[in-house]
């Protein structure tokens, strides 16, 4: 008899596996790059655990159960309950077994990262985990998917507001706060319709003191920037965005979607600078002490509008998108010196930019390998011209037409290739200068799992940039009575190469080494010239315009990350060396970055409160000189939830305790002149830091699926 129940137990089970199964091969064709083996030749490699995840040879699928809903405020919160990945509630950052590269997907369709962890996730029924993924996502470490409910209609309108408080003078004087920023979000979905509508607020002011000593080597002259009698401070900034984004994409059926999307940004920033400065010769002997005003002002509008297609065919898939961009600028510079020495940089300019992409992929040999194959066409234009006369300045345009193709192979379950080559025509065209010339890049992924889920990746890729406006510009001019600025027009693309080995062990620890070696970039080169300085009369002066040089940084990093019930814990540490060139210059420079922080989830209570060390120290080494930023601090946070998570506030507060002493220089070293900076220390500003956010979500919306009562705990 017991037996028989046993027996009958078993081949239940069995059949509700079949048939979960069966539906997961189903609708997971969603996925545009997804493994669509058949069923018979993937049953050897199904896994259930915990009733709601489905593993398979390259990815997880995970049902979501009502256990894994309760607590979870957002989809970020959910995600971050995924066995290997954690959420970051300060920095809205996941991490997947120690990797950062992530991208996420809604029904395979490429969205905003943030925009979707702030969603609510009620209108997700399954999320698919893929570690390694493969062609045009082959760049990221992971791929998550998250499937919305077959039958789902509902809206969903959040918003939420951040305020800083700074106490005493450290920010503006006489004005505690340092900057807002607020967020409105609406979302309705109808079955295989969504859209979305969003606004962006920033506005931000502060106030520091930047001190510097120039030494013009043969003018026999030195600046020296100090700090003002009156006490003001001589850098005052301020900046303002709004940004407003409309989408729309429609499900045709499984294989088949279209998404429209258009975006409006303003941006506004200001910069003053009421400058003391001791002017003697490098002897030190001064000759005297004048005051100089500075006014900058920057004022964009971008127009961007997008059409998205993805289909499939049996077993092709294809994709298709066009993108347009427009960009307006009005740039302001006046300067002004008790000296008599006065200057003006009044500009218009307008960029037009489109991008075009389209691509095919399918699979052989029972999914063995993975081939694709894509075209893309990019062009732009800039026009820059004199704000007041029309005058031009530079007419300059690129035009890039790509071939590329992306290969994998899978030798076994547990190890992949990944091969991903490109070739470009390259032609620009800049006021009388022309350049016409070919680029190649590619890339490589290997992927290797072992036992006790370690595994080790190992990537490697050759990218190519270009350049702004600003650096290949014709046009230049005297910013200062004895320094030149102006642009390059033969300056050519940026060629990039990346390599990385990352391994993963003990279910918590990664360790990572990277290096970017760069052998052209774009720097800042200045050099001694000899000609007709500002004032009419003849004399040496500093001349920097951009150059390709060459660059280098490699690091090591360390990760660690566990949850404990209810807590987690996650610390990262790396150590980082870089280094420029160019001709005989040569400068580098290294140290360290660390994080640390825990989050407790309270769930009686609604309450999760944290607690950050973050060491965010940053150096960077160029051909002529080098910078060294340090800054750390500590953060106490509480979240707090109201009204079953509909309303949700934190409060953030940064303690006076720092471990560096929040030292910000940086150097130049060149044959005209010798700089040397000190920056504004923020490890002050951020003591005794306040921060408020009070975030809410209006929602409501139905779904008739069904669920299987054997796949998931969900009634």
């Amino acid at each position: 008899m017991n037996k028989s129940i046993s027996l009958s137990l078993v081949t239940t089970l069995l059949c509700f596996s079949l048939q979960a199964f069966a539906q997961v091969s189903q609708r997971d064709s969603l996925m545009l790059d997804s493994i669509e083996a058949a069923m018979t030749d993937s049953l050897k490699q199904v896994e259930v655990n915990a009733s709601n995840i489905v593993h398979l040879k390259d990815k997880d699928i995970i049902y979501i159960t009502k256990e894994m809903r309760k607590g979870s405020y957002n989809t970020g919160e959910l995600l971050g309950k995924i066995p290997g990945m954690t959420y970051n509630r300060a920095t809205k950052e996941l991490t997947y077994q120690g990797q950062k590269k992530i991208i996420i997907l809604v029904d395979s369709i490429k969205m905003n990262a943030s925009y979707v962890k702030s969603l609510h996730h009620i209108r997700f029924d399954k999320i698919e985990i893929i570690s390694n993924p493969k062609g045009k996502y082959s760049n990221y470490d992971v791929l998550i998917n998250l499937h919305r409910k077959e039958n789902y209609q509902g809206y969903e309108n959040q918003g939420w507001a951040i305020g800083n408080v700074f106490p005493g003078k450290r920010n503006v004087q006489n004005n505690p706060f340092g900057g807002d920023q607020w967020t409105q979000v609406l979302t309705y979905t109808h079955n295989k319709y969504n859209f979305y509508a969003t606004y962006v607020g920033d506005f931000e002011q502060w106030e520091e003191n930047n001190l510097s000593t120039t030494k013009y080597l043969l003018n026999n002259y030195a600046e020296e920037v100090i700090k003002n009698f009156d006490g003001t401070r001589n850098k005052r900034s301020h900046q303002r965005v709004h940004n407003m984004n409309v989408a729309t994409d429609y499900q045709f059926d499984k294989h088949n979607s279209i998404s429209l999307t258009y975006q409006y940004l303003w941006t506004d920033d200001d910069e003053r600078n009421p400058k003391t400065i001791v002017r003697s010769d490098l002897d030190g002997n001064i000759l005297d002490t004048i005051g100089s005003t500075s006014f900058s002002s920057d004022k964009e509008i971008r127009h961007s509008a997008a059409v998205f297609y993805r289909g499939g065919n049996g077993v092709w898939n294809y994709s298709a998108s066009i993108n347009y961009n427009r960009l307006t600028t009005n740039t302001t510079y006046d300067l002004e010196k008790t000296s008599g020495y006065q200057t003006t940089d009044n500009r218009w300019s307008r960029m037009d930019q489109t991008y075009a992409k389209a691509e095919v992929n399918r699979r052989f040999l029972k999914d063995k390998i993975y081939w694709s194959f894509g075209y893309t066409d990019f062009w732009k234009s800039y026009v820059q011209k004199r704000a007041e006369t029309r005058e031009d300045l530079s007419n300059y345009s690129l035009k890039q037409s790509t071939v590329w193709t992306y290969a994998s192979y899978n030798f076994t379950d547990k190890a992949n290739l990944g091969i991903n080559a490109s070739i470009t025509t390259n032609k620009t065209k800049g006021n009388e200068a022309r350049d016409r010339y070919l680029s190649w890049s590619g890339s490589l992924t290997y992927y290797q799992k072992m036992k006790h889920d370690q595994w080790l990746r190992v990537n490697y890729s050759c990218s190519v940039s270009n350049p702004t406006l600003t650096k290949v510009t014709s046009y230049g001019q005297f910013s200062d009575s004895l320094t030149w600025y102006g642009g390059n027009p033969q300056l050519r693309s940026s060629v990039s190469h990346y390599a990385r080995i990352q391994y993963y062990f003990l279910k918590c620890l990664t360790v990572s080494l990277e290096d970017r070696y760069k052998p052209r970039t774009f720097d800042n080169i200045t050099t001694l010239e000899y000609g007709e300085l500002q004032n009419g009369q003849e004399g040496y002066y500093a001349a920097t315009m951009p150059q390709n040089a060459k660059w280098n940084a490699a690091s090591a990093k360390l990760n660690f990350s566990k949850t404990i019930k209810d807590l987690t814990i996650s610390a990262d540490v790396s150590y980082w060396y870089t280094s420029g060139k160019y001709q005989e210059f040569k400068h580098g420079i290294n140290g360290w970055q660390y994080q640390f922080w825990l989050d407790y989830n309270i769930q009686k209570w609604d309450l999760k409160p944290m607690l950050i060390l973050m060491n965010e120290s940053d150096y960077g080494a160029w051909a002529q000189g080098h910078y060294n930023s340090e800054l750390d601090r500590v953060h106490l946070m509480l979240h707090k939830y109201f009204c079953h998570g509909k309303i949700w506030m934190y409060f953030q507060y940064t303690t006076p305790i720092h471990i560096t002493k929040g030292r910000n220089t940086s150097v130049w070293e060149t044959p005209a002149t010798v700089a040397r900076y000190h920056k504004f220390n923020q490890n002050k500003r951020l003591n005794n830091f306040f921060g408020i956010s009070f975030n809410y979500r209006i929602e409501g919306g139905k779904s008739v699926r069904q669920y299987n009562r054997e796949m998931s705990e969900e009634k």
